[in-house]
């Protein structure tokens, strides 16, 4: 007698084909109606509106390197806020990291469960990259993430019907710190502060030397300037609660 294995990968993606499968037989029962409009979906968050001076810093974490405490401990001197987008692969090497980010009270955002250009993939192998990524990390954090930034900022119409599917957000930036270029601490500094404005979504990078030198300069020019530094969803959470007032 044959008995079939399963690995995890190999099951998450059956079920990402059976979700795949339900929603096409829905488009189909809705009719042409359902066809014109099934990628008309919210676009990514690049900065949110509001008039109060807040931002969000975002750390992008897919490489094998890890400041995790000495991030922790800058934010928590500075007594800010912010938003830690992982890898399902790095979460899983790096599980202390998440679980100390995690338990620091930061939120931590769905950055694939590797770092690729998902927008290559089919809608299967999309769904079954993002939920392998949610799972480990609530595995490690008992948390569902409810945001996701597309690796390299690429994505596609297929990817955002896919993120809105699983009910999450697709969360970009309007600032590049370029964190990650041969350029100074100052030159960092510099760059945010001259393109900040109200509601900015702020991009680092984990795997920076320069960016953990550069963090307390940029936080310390951000409140010299009134700006709140807060978590994505906080800063979302705002402008809709001021939306709907």
């Amino acid at each position: 007698m044959k008995y079939l294995v399963l690995t995890r990968r190999r099951m998450l993606t059956i079920c990402a084909c059976v979700v795949v499968c339900c929603l096409a037989v829905v488009f189909s029962i809705t009719g042409i109606q359902a066809v014109q409009t099934a990628y008309v979906q919210k676009v990514p968050v690049y900065s949110v509106p509001t008039p109060d001076k807040q931002v969000a810093l975002t750390f992008n974490c897919a490489w094998d390197i890890d400041h995790t405490d000495e991030y922790v401990e800058i934010l928590q001197n500075y007594q800010v806020e912010a938003t830690f987008f992982v890898t399902g692969v790095w979460a899983e090497k790096y599980t202390n990291a998440v679980n100390q980010i995690s338990e620091a009270g930061y939120e931590i955002g769905n950055l694939g469960n590797t770092y690729e250009r998902i927008p290559q993939l089919s809608q299967a192998d999309m769904m079954s990259n993002l939920m392998q990524c949610n799972e480990t990390l609530k595995k490690i954090t008992s948390k569902t993430p409810k945001l996701f930034r597309p690796p390299y900022g690429d994505y596609n119409a297929l990817l955002l019907d896919t993120v809105n599917t699983l009910e999450m957000q697709t969360v970009q930036w309007d600032i590049d710190s370029f964190d990650q270029h041969n350029i100074t601490v100052q030159e960092i500094a510099d760059k945010i502060m001259k393109e900040v404005k109200s509601g900015s979504i702020i991009l680092l990078h984990n795997r920076s030397d320069l960016t953990l030198e550069a963090l307390p300069y940029v936080i310390q020019m951000l409140q010299s300037e009134g700006y709140e530094i807060i978590s994505v969803s906080q800063l979302m959470r705002n402008a809709t609660q001021m939306q709907s007032e």
